[in-house]
């Protein structure tokens, strides 16, 4: 029988990190490749500082609380997801 491996329920955020660097890079690729990558780069590292420690959906909820409308994003049922 084989062995599971440990880390199989771990919820890893890399894919989100990916798209942020990504969307930016191939949006701004066309006008100044040096700038979408810098840009890119910024946003993955503001992006990442934003979301390390904090549980999914932290920062839609954050959104949510200074008055950008989302409506049917956000769970009636979730009260709080500030720590």
């Amino acid at each position: 029988m084989r062995t599971v491996p440990r880390l199989i329920d771990n919820n890893s955020r890399m894919g989100e990190y990916l798209m942020v660097f990504m969307v930016p890079l191939f949006l701004l690729r066309t006008v100044d490749p040096l700038a979408g990558l810098l840009v890119a780069t910024a946003t993955c590292i503001a992006y990442i500082r934003a979301t390390v420690g904090k549980p999914d959906g932290y920062l839609v909820h954050q959104l949510y609380r200074r008055g950008l409308p989302l409506s049917g994003l956000l769970s009636r049922r979730v009260r709080s997801l500030v720590p």
